[in-house]
């Protein structure tokens, strides 16, 4: 009786095939996929009933009951939720992208241990070069693909959370682009709060790379939540160099509860009186991110509003809205769900709702279509040559094979 992986040494965002075989015939068998990581444990299991040849493979093979419900390769890591060791309103930070390792354990229907093995997702592609920066006057990670280019290129942001984060940019260069991860405010020498940025910072990281030796002279810039803000602002600065714009469920809107300066004076926003904290709807302490979405846009002035008009028709622009029930924030796939993060720098927990399940899912289908869209608007990408996968994934150090 035993547990196979057709790829057990993998890209994070790679299809795998689980199957278990020599089991007795039309008997109950529970899969638990266990992800263990510096800020807790994500877990998920489902059970299902054998073949008539004591044969269980997740392709095809329904739930009886667990974690997500219907025939699917991936559905282990669709239905990933947090243990009680995570912390409420805690976020999984993947800076620098180290893989994830998977514990998949197969129990009888006595819940006696059949079989164990251990996954390994990545999320840089082993072959991708990663260099830190912070002597040009910003701060980010830069993500290189072997060769000497030109590559496509893409300037990655994130939203309020502050500091770094990298997971999303290893995640596309490993598709074959150039990406700088940016950092923009709590990180090194940056400044500790987002008022006090200055929106001219971001000139010098788009700047450094449209003349970098390997990449062309346009770029691509992605942002999620307040990120998604921030990169449309820029794409109505910047529109000679930026030509792609992915604006990830960001508010189209700056307020008092969001907003930056630019040549030392604050930005033009929502002012104190137009969008308060009270006008903001909280369940339970939980802010709700979507409803307050709304409350800002429906409180738009000419001068607050993002200047639209003043980006160049050739800029090609995908906006992602929450799709069914899948939540707030969209991260590369199998990245687990999050419900609420705690907002450091509004000092509240932000409810980024969705379903477990069609969050998962729905990760699958913007991120697969994100690189479709920067591979369309600024150059097909060349694959990455593989790299010597190992066949069998040894526990990681300090975890017991138990």
């Amino acid at each position: 009786m035993s547990i196979h992986v057709d790829k057990p040494d993998s890209m994070q965002n790679e299809l795998i095939q689980i199957v278990a075989s020599g089991l007795e015939p039309h008997r109950m068998y529970t899969f638990r996929m266990t992800l263990k990581h510096d800020y807790g444990t994500h877990r998920s299991e489902a059970t299902f009933r054998s073949d008539p040849v004591g044969r269980i493979d997740l392709k095809h093979a329904k739930p009886l009951r667990g974690s997500y419900y219907e025939p699917d390769p991936m559905g282990l890591l669709l239905g990933m939720k947090p243990c009680e060791d995570f912390a409420y309103g805690g976020y999984l930070r993947c800076t620098p992208p180290v893989p994830f390792y998977y514990q998949l354990k197969l129990f009888n229907s006595v819940g006696a241990l059949v079989d164990q093995t251990y996954i390994k997702k990545h999320w840089m592609h082993p072959n991708l070069e990663r260099v830190e920066l912070e002597d040009d006057g910003f701060c980010a990670t830069l993500f290189k693909p072997p060769g000497d280019g030109p590559f496509p290129v893409v300037l990655d942001i994130s939203g309020t959370g502050g500091g770094i984060h990298e997971h999303k940019g290893a995640m596309m260069a490993s598709e074959g682009f150039v990406v700088l991860c940016v950092a923009f405010f709590q990180y090194k020498y940056l400044p500790h709060k987002m008022e006090e940025v200055d929106m001219n910072y971001f000139s010098k990281p788009i700047d450094y790379l449209v003349n970098l030796p390997y990449t062309m002279n346009i770029i691509g810039i992605q942002g999620v939540s307040f990120g998604a803000t921030i990169v449309d602002l820029l794409a109505t600065r910047h529109g000679d160099k930026i030509k792609a714009v992915v604006s990830i469920n960001g508010p189209q809107v700056v307020s008092d509860y969001l907003y930056m300066k630019e040549n030392g004076e604050t930005i033009p926003h929502l002012s104190h009186g137009q969008v308060m904290l009270e006008h903001c709807q909280f369940i339970n302490g939980v802010m709700c991110s979507h409803r307050n979405f709304q409350i800002m846009t429906e409180k738009l002035t000419p001068e607050t509003e993002i200047p639209w008009w003043r980006i160049p028709s050739d800029v090609k622009i995908r906006v992602i809205v929450e799709m069914v029930n899948g939540g707030h924030i969209m991260e590369p796939p199998y990245f687990p769900h999050h419900e609420l993060v705690y907002a450091k720098y509004q000092g509240f927990y932000c409810g980024y709702g969705g379903e477990v399940l069609l969050h998962a899912k729905s990760q699958e289908k913007t991120w697969a279509n994100s690189i479709k869209f920067f591979q369309r608007a600024l150059g097909n990408t060349t694959k990455i040559q593989d790299w010597d996968r190992l066949k069998v994934i040894e526990a990681p150090r300090g975890e017991s094979k138990l």
